[in-house]
């Protein structure tokens, strides 16, 4: 039997990779959250690849002049990477960054800077469009490991009784 979740576990290692590589580490939340779950039915496999509700904001960005973020989410974030202390600076910092983002739409151009690939979005694109063949080769291999191995046991099995 196929081990799927070797390929559940290649898909995960590669978003987070990518998030990583895209500088979207603040906490490690959304890398560290994402989890897999693989089931088998009588036809098919699905593998779904759960994660932080707010990975959709980080993969796809915001457009410009669309809906403000939250000053709570920011504040929060901007406690959590420790970039402004004190409550007025903090929200100061907060409100800047919610203007931003709503004049330019995310990733802002300044965001650029934390990117170590040059992307700041797009995580799951990225991994889909070019990780995926990677991974199919390795779920190809792992079908022919298998064959072979239920053939070997065919032929054993034909040998032992015809002796």
């Amino acid at each position: 039997m196929l081990d799927f979740s070797k390929v559940e576990n290649m898909i995960i290692k590669a978003l987070q990779t990518e998030l990583i590589g895209q500088g979207h580490k603040a906490t490690g939340e959304l890398i560290n959250t994402i989890e897999g779950r693989t089931m088998q039915l009588p036809d098919s496999v699905v593998i779904e690849i759960l994660m932080q509700d707010y990975s959709r904001y980080v993969n796809d960005g915001r457009k410009a002049g669309a809906k403000k973020v939250p000053i709570s989410v920011l504040v929060d974030w901007i406690e959590r990477k420790g970039i402004a202390s004190g409550d007025k600076d903090i929200k100061n910092l907060a409100f800047a960054i919610q203007m931003s983002i709503f004049k330019e739409g995310s990733p802002t151009q300044g965001s650029f800077k934390f990117s170590n690939n040059g992307r700041r979005a797009g995580f799951i694109d990225f991994v889909i469009l070019t990780e995926i063949n990677p991974i199919v080769d390795a779920l190809g291999k792992e079908v022919f490991r298998n064959v072979d191995n239920i053939v070997t046991d065919i032929v054993q099995d034909y040998n032992k009784d015809n002796k």
